[in-house]
């Protein structure tokens, strides 16, 4: 067996020359010595080159979108871009899903934890004025008849809002969200009309053990307001609405009602608003 791998070493290994002759002068032109190792190991270093170079070729030039089944630079382009709207998407949609989560809270009487205040802050400056009245207008129109609130501000996206008070009544509990009180409490008769303050959809018309029947509408602007310890409801999820419609009558429902009153929110972005700032009840 030894015998027998030594002559197969030596045959590998067995010097021969290679040489290139001029054809018409038959001149040595090139000469080196030349093994059957060394054949083999040049074969297998030349194959090695060209697999390489053409594995670059294919990846990493345009070449590689004349392959048969490569998506075109266009359509990877489009596949970049799907990827990256599809991301922004997921994003959105997070977000969406934390701000009703918000409001569903809030709806429900939960306490609303980490509630940032930086937005109230925001509008600290406002002056807030009712539009002086026609009084023969208001005889005309009678006691039960509501009246819009202009917020005589700019520089923001809700100085050329008009809201309109959703009831008349005396304010009993102003808004403090220190203690997470995010609202107004206004006195009223029962069964007083509660009108919407904008337009906007429903988003919800429940009941609650603590604050009764409970309404939330969202508007533009990312505003949401949210009325609540309703005796009844006139309207229902998805139900479009225009500022002033009449959406509920006033209570004196659930756990956390004294008395016929309305508790009434103005969110904006997630971030409770002090009514008062914006409407004259």
């Amino acid at each position: 067996m030894a015998d027998n791998s030594e002559h197969f070493f030596k045959r590998i290994t067995r010097k021969y020359r290679l040489t290139i002759f001029d054809e018409q002068s038959l001149n040595e032109v090139f000469s080196m010595p030349m093994s059957k190792l060394k054949g083999w190991l040049l074969v297998i270093l030349f194959c090695m080159l060209m697999c390489g170079g053409t594995v670059t070729l294919l990846f990493y030039t345009p070449l590689k979108h004349l392959v048969p089944g490569y998506p075109s630079k266009e359509v990877s382009q489009k596949i970049r871009y799907t990827a990256l709207m599809t991301d922004s998407l997921l994003n959105e949609i997070e977000r969406r899903d934390e701000y009703l989560l918000l409001i569903r809270k809030a709806i429900s009487g939960e306490v609303v934890g980490d509630t940032q205040t930086d937005g109230v802050e925001s509008f600290s400056g406002v002056t807030l004025e009712p539009v002086s009245g026609d009084s023969i207008f208001d005889e005309l129109i009678g006691p039960e008849k509501y009246r819009f609130t202009y917020r005589v501000s700019s520089g923001d996206e809700l100085s050329r809002l008009n809201f309109f008070s959703p009831v008349r009544g005396m304010v009993t509990n102003r808004f403090n969200a220190s203690p997470g009180h995010f609202g107004t409490d206004i006195v009223g008769t029962t069964q007083a009309h509660i009108a919407s303050v904008l337009d906007g959809t429903v988003i919800f018309s429940e009941w609650s053990i603590t604050t009764g029947y409970v309404v939330g509408i969202q508007h533009e602007n990312n505003l949401v307001s949210i009325y609540k310890h309703n005796s009844e409801v006139l309207v229902s999820p998805g139900e479009q609405v225009r500022a002033g419609d009449v959406i509920a009558f006033m209570g004196n429902e659930g756990e956390y009602s004294t008395g016929p009153h309305l508790h009434f929110e103005l969110w904006h972005g997630g971030t409770p608003l002090d009514p008062e700032q914006y409407i004259a009840f």
